[in-house]
């Protein structure tokens, strides 16, 4: 039997319809099979062609509501339009439906697709993900969430000699929305002030996540971007929104 269904995919790719129709490039990467049923992956582009190039994703996840939920105000909001004429912006709203779907962590094969980026054959979201890397992007932004984290925290990872990182200029900003997690340990990292950025490269680790794919394929700035979740979603939101603006803000 399928999993009892606490969230609807359908719901968030109607909003982002409604949200984006005559303003933007709407693409269907592919479709996969979930247990039930077949489930569509998307990719918006706005400001097709313009210099600078940003990617931000959400949902990867599928416990991770907050990110999907800052895409949808997003879009909704308009919130992209002040950067149009500098920026392309590509996002992928929902890299993992069924988990979204089901509130599990992992897609409907018991994956965790945010591994799986250096796996010789992954799952079907995981290419769709990484069909996304043709150019090298500014800046690339995911939104995630953490149960146990008491305030927001970032990962930083820039290619080597970058002196181009925004990590502290986004934890100042996003602070006045939502406390930070200012313990030294955060997950297994050295942290200070929320900010992580003593991470391993590439060539060092035998699992990828986005992060690392992205870096691999010319990225200049990687951020992993993580709310805590026992805030309000609005709260969550409009942390994720904060450092966005933050973040386009400081490569502009």
């Amino acid at each position: 039997m399928p999993p009892e269904k606490i969230r609807d995919y359908g719901q968030v790719q109607s909003r982002w319809e409604n949200s984006l129709a005559n303003s933007t490039s709407m693409l269907n990467l592919g479709m996969f099979s979930g247990i039930d049923r077949k489930y569509e992956c998307f990719k918006f582009v706005l400001g097709e062609g313009n210099p600078r190039k940003i990617l931000i994703s959400a949902g990867i996840h599928g416990d991770e509501p907050a990110g999907v939920e800052t895409v949808c105000v997003f879009l909704e909001d308009k919130l992209y339009e002040k950067y149009l004429e500098t920026w392309e912006i590509i996002i992928l709203p929902c890299l993992n439906p069924t988990g979204y779907e089901n509130g599990s962590r992992n897609n409907y094969a018991d994956k965790d697709l945010n591994r799986l980026f250096k796996a010789n054959d992954p799952p079907e979201e995981v290419r769709f993900a990484q069909s996304v890397f043709t150019c090298s992007f500014t800046l690339t932004l995911e939104l995630h969430e953490d149960t146990e984290s008491p305030g927001y925290y970032l990962y930083q990872k820039t290619r080597p000699n970058s002196l181009a990182r925004p990590g502290r200029s986004i934890l100042d900003s996003v602070k006045k929305v939502m406390p930070l997690n200012l313990g030294r340990d955060i997950d297994g990292s050295q942290a200070v002030d929320g900010l992580i950025d003593r991470l391993k490269g590439p060539e060092d680790m035998d699992w990828w996540p986005m992060a690392l794919y992205a870096l691999s394929r010319g990225t200049g700035c990687c951020l992993t971007l993580e709310t805590g979740t026992g805030f309000s979603m609005g709260t969550r939101v409009s942390a994720h929104l904060r450092a966005i603006d933050t973040a386009i803000d400081f490569f502009s």
